[in-house]
């Protein structure tokens, strides 16, 4: 198919409009909820956002495992018609978002905001995303994996902002481990409300004040293809339309979806 084009296809989770130029590549459904921006050098997955909906034709909400799979039928098209891009890059500012008091907009951020709850970013986690210095990554795993049980990492008096009210939690806990066990128990859904002031100050502490790159990699040869056939515009699939199989999509913990935002969870 000769660039550009904007198409429609289909596939097991939903059916989507696809848009590829020679330095963009757009998808979603009545709105483009994907970019991916290609510079001669550099692939950046721009931003990915569903939380105003609309990412799938059908009125479909997209979320949770469809969101992964949505990001993953963009790689296939990408890989599809630019083979020689291996490498995606993040620059979104992706995270949990929602509307405060006054109308206020919040957000917790896929990077931090992740690393505490999860002791990963969200990236790192569904798509297997890696600092794109990898002796700097491999230094930041092994914070992770002492400064969430090391209880010389918890100082005795932390201050949690407005969100105070998780304190009693923090002042019987020995280790982040334990506090933010706690935590997620008692605030379940509503986690992310009670996180905004602090979460910032406890990944410092947490990895002994060594600041997450925010340069990141995904490597799309470890993402699975997704199948897809294309439509024409009036809704019927092509004839003899070019139909991609590639391996199953491999399973990931489904993430519960009671927000309008997109879920880290």
């Amino acid at each position: 198919m000769e660039i550009p084009f904007t198409r429609e296809c289909t596939t097991s989770f939903g059916r989507f409009r696809v848009k590829v130029e020679p330095t963009n590549i757009f998808v979603g459904g009545t709105r483009y909820c994907v970019n991916m921006v290609l510079e001669p050098e550099i692939t950046w997955l721009n931003w990915l956002s569903t939380d105003e909906g609309g990412c799938e034709m059908g009125g479909a909400m997209i979320r949770t495992e469809r969101t992964v799979q949505m990001v993953d039928l963009a790689f296939t098209i990408l890989r599809t018609y630019f083979p020689e891009r291996t490498v995606i890059t993040l620059m979104d500012g992706s995270g949990y978002s929602w509307t405060g008091a006054r109308q206020t907009k919040n957000k917790i951020n896929f990077v931090n905001g992740y690393v505490v709850l999860y002791g990963k970013t969200w990236y790192e986690d569904r798509f297997g995303a890696t600092m794109l210095n990898p002796e700097r990554y491999q230094a930041y795993r092994e914070q992770v994996a002492i400064g969430f049980d090391d209880p010389s990492r918890k100082p005795e008096g932390f201050s949690f902002g407005r969100n105070s009210e998780v304190e009693p939690l923090y002042k019987e806990s020995a280790t982040w481990r334990e506090f933010i066990e706690k935590f997620k128990a008692t605030y379940q859904d509503d986690k992310y409300k009670h996180m905004l002031d602090w979460y910032r100050k406890a990944v410092f502490y947490i990895l002994n004040g060594m600041e997450v790159d925010q340069t990141w990699v995904i490597d799309l040869s470890q993402r699975p293809k997704q199948s897809y056939e294309w439509v024409h515009s009036g809704g019927r699939k092509t004839r003899r339309s070019r139909r991609f199989t590639f391996s199953s999509y491999r399973p990931i913990q489904d993430m519960e979806d009671r927000s309008w935002a997109l879920r880290l969870e």
